[in-house]
């Protein structure tokens, strides 16, 4: 327990937290026969910088001391495309890869794959063990379309908050579940609520070779069960790189897809799986370490027309959702106010 908190003393110095959204807190690691491995892992941001770790908080809310996402620099010749995790990419085109959580379930996730595939749409699945297994056909059916079947962990705990045995066996069992159903290991892990530790998180890298998956759009369809909210959440948030969370275990969040995959591809988005999306990530092996905390607003200064143009004092209001029919590369981490799962 020592060691860990030592581990953890050492690598709060330095990190950047997210301000008002989220506080910085840590634990420490799980305990287990072996010590983790404690070395801090690089993960793409919505910006193109790197976080050392990752992690949200939905209701009932992970218990004070789960570590935060955390801007830092990337390991010297880390590769875009063999990052440890990921909440986003950057791309070069209006590409957007749309998620679903908490699945498979026999009344809902049928319905989306039979939008999905009306639209020759792909997405990426993050389904749970104890469900696949109930569901077998389902997968197949998921497979057999083209889509991405990915881990979500057996039944859905907060892996943080369980021994390291049993994470291992969390991960473990639901990768052989969908390994029997699929043919294929998946690649993929999101954690529950997105709650992980960096120690955690190396141990189970190391392990079973998994990359993490967040996200950078979530519309907090497990909480505001509306399908016309949901849409225009999903739709005023979109970038190109973005990873959207849903849940297709939710009838309003399915209710929402048709319209939210009708207005997104208006805009010119193109739809692609985590990996085809992570395969063309231009990320910068070594980005400036950056402050996700918004810069305090400055009073605007009179000035003439020219002078303001030749200086840049002043700037045009950004508006909140798309100025034009193609979408506009993104300015921010629109996924603030993390929910979920």
């Amino acid at each position: 327990m020592k060691a860990s908190w030592g581990f953890l003393a050492f690598a709060a110095v330095g990190v950047i937290g997210l301000g008002s959204a989220f506080g910085q807190t840590f634990q420490p690691a799980p305990s287990a026969n072996k010590p983790l491995a404690t070395q801090p892992l690089a993960t793409m941001t919505p910006t193109g910088t790197f976080a050392a770790s990752q992690t949200a908080a939905e209701p009932p809310a992970p218990a004070a001391g789960m570590s935060t996402p955390a801007a830092t620099s990337a390991p010297t010749g880390t590769s875009p495309q063999k990052l440890v995790a990921y909440s986003s990419a950057v791309v070069d085109g209006p590409y957007i890869a749309m998620t679903f959580d908490d699945g498979p379930n026999p009344e809902t996730t049928p319905r989306l794959l039979k939008m999905l595939e009306q639209r020759g749409i792909k997405a990426t699945f993050f389904v749970l063990g104890s469900r696949a297994t109930a569901s077998p056909a389902i997968i197949k059916q998921m497979i057999a379309q083209g889509h991405e079947v990915a881990n979500h962990s057996w039944d859905h705990p907060q892996l943080p908050k369980i021994s390291v045995a049993a994470a291992d066996k969390q991960i473990g069992d639901t990768n052989a579940a969908i390994e029997q159903l699929t043919g294929k290991s998946p690649l993929y892990v999101r954690p529950p609520y997105g709650a992980m530790t960096p120690a955690l998180r190396a141990h189970l890298r190391e392990k079973f070779g998994s990359t993490f998956i967040y996200w950078s759009v979530d519309p907090l369809d497990w909480k505001d069960r509306n399908a016309q909210v949901i849409h225009d959440r999903i739709v005023s948030h979109a970038h190109p790189g973005a990873i959207v969370l849903a849940h297709d275990i939710h009838p309003t969040t399915v209710d929402a897809m048709p319209k939210v995959l009708d207005d997104l591809k208006a805009k010119g988005y193109k739809f692609v799986t985590v990996s085809e999306l992570i395969a063309m990530n231009k990320g910068v092996p070594e980005p400036k370490v950056a402050s996700t905390t918004p810069a305090p607003k400055k009073k605007p200064k009179p000035a003439n027309p020219a002078s303001a143009s030749a200086t840049g004092a002043t700037a045009k209001p950004v508006s909140a959702k798309p100025a034009s029919a193609k979408p506009a590369a993104p300015t921010r981490n629109s996924s603030t106010s993390m929910g979920l799962f």
